[in-house]
């Protein structure tokens, strides 16, 4: 008969949320980078920078905000349940 396996630990949904920020927060720095390095070369070559540069540029730094909120209540709704009374 095979050995039983071990049991698994409980599923950390705090440590879920935090690994998932780093991943989101990283991801958007990167793409923020990318993007702002783009449309500096663009600048240094001397070729027009347009209008799609700065929209972009804004359009990532809205999503990157609402993606940090997000995130923000996420660990405050897992802070209050864990802070509420045992009923």
């Amino acid at each position: 008969m095979p050995p039983e396996p071990a049991p698994r630990p409980p599923f950390d949904r705090e440590r879920f949320v935090f690994k998932i920020l780093a991943v989101v927060i990283g991801t958007q720095l990167l793409i923020y980078s990318l993007a702002a390095g783009v449309c500096g070369e663009r600048a240094l070559e001397g070729r027009p920078v347009g209008q799609i540069c700065p929209g972009a540029l804004e359009q990532l730094q809205g999503g990157f905000d609402s993606t940090l909120k997000l995130l923000l209540a996420l660990l405050g709704g897992a802070a209050l349940t864990r802070m509420a009374p045992p009923s």
